[in-house]
């Protein structure tokens, strides 16, 4: 027990140490570019309103040096200061504000696609590791490369096409009332934004299984005469436990990079479709926001993986 504290406080504070980089590197990139977010955003009458351009700048602390409002930014985020909208429509808003409406909708997004993956990719890789060289492996290989190989972006319009405007059979866009499952606008997003990481699971989960079916240990659970059921559930599947840890990281990037494109084709208020807007907008604290905000829940992922990975396997305690 005590080696496992160890290496979880040694792990949690590397994870401090990597949030902070993330937050300087991002404050730095975002305040080394060459534009004024101030003449951004009052555009032609920058010039011809210059106590307005002044007031701005010091309402937003621009007007300090650069190391002054590194201090400033990283003390407002310790006590969970975000910083404010530079956009016009939402000129100094604070920034959580802004975000607040789209974490919830990122996140069942996520997670629906997540179980949507997790119940069509593990018994796919399962039933073509059992089936190996099979016509069932050759078929559900091959279906699973489509799925991985081919981006969202491009199934998105395919799909809004043939069942949105050809067929009819579901929106093309938008999320429903926020308090409504609203069935009809998640199966289609759902569904294409699971598609690869289903893909992933069942590729990923067969290399597992077939690794673990090769051991002599399996080969002597078989030799004893144990059910090939029982073989494969109570030996084979217990220790793919530790190989499906280590994709935790790619997944969650996965799903990062996924909901970006999903919400923008759909039409999604979450962090993905907030962020492209801030990107248009030149929404500076906006844009350093989300970084952080899913940059540090890789993090700390990666982390939980680490602490659930130590607690499986004590060679990593070592």
């Amino acid at each position: 027990m005590n080696a496992i504290l160890v290496f979880a406080v040694k792990r949690f504070l590397a994870m401090i140490v990597i949030i902070w980089v993330i937050v300087t590197v991002v404050f730095f990139l975002a305040h080394l570019t060459p534009y004024d977010p101030i003449t951004l955003l009052l555009g032609a009458k920058a010039r011809q309103e210059h106590l307005a351009y002044l007031q701005l700048r010091h309402l937003y602390g621009l007007d300090q040096t650069l190391w002054q409002q590194y201090l400033n930014y990283t003390g407002g985020l310790l006590h969970g200061n975000l910083g404010y909208a530079e956009e016009q429509g939402a000129l100094g808003t604070p920034v959580w504000s802004i975000l607040r409406s789209g974490v919830p909708v990122s996140l069942r997004l996520g997670g629906y696609a997540l179980l949507v993956a997790l119940l069509v990719g593990l018994p796919v890789g399962l039933i073509s590791a059992i089936k190996q060289n099979s016509a069932i492996d050759h078929f559900s290989q091959t279906a699973v490369i489509v799925a991985f190989a081919v981006p969202s972006f491009v199934f998105a319009p395919i799909c809004q096409l043939i069942f949105g405007v050809e067929l009819k059979w579901l929106p093309v866009a938008g999320w429903g009332d926020p308090g409504v499952l609203g069935l009809k606008e998640l199966i289609m997003p759902v569904l294409i934004f699971a598609a690869g990481l289903a893909g992933f699971f069942a590729k990923s989960f067969r290399s597992f299984m077939l690794e673990v079916l090769g051991q002599d240990y399996i080969r002597t659970a078989r030799a004893k005469g144990l059910k090939e059921q029982r073989v494969v559930i109570l030996h084979a599947m217990k220790n793919t436990l530790i190989p499906l840890a280590t994709i935790v990281g790619p997944i969650l990037a996965f799903l990062i990079v996924g909901a970006f494109i999903i919400e923008l084709f759909f039409s999604i208020p979450g962090i993905g479709n907030i962020t492209v807007n801030a990107v248009i907008a030149s929404d500076y604290p906006v844009i350093e926001a989300t970084t952080i905000l899913l940059a540090v829940a890789v993090v700390v992922v990666n982390f939980l993986t680490d602490i659930f990975y130590a607690l499986i396997d004590p060679r990593v305690r070592l």
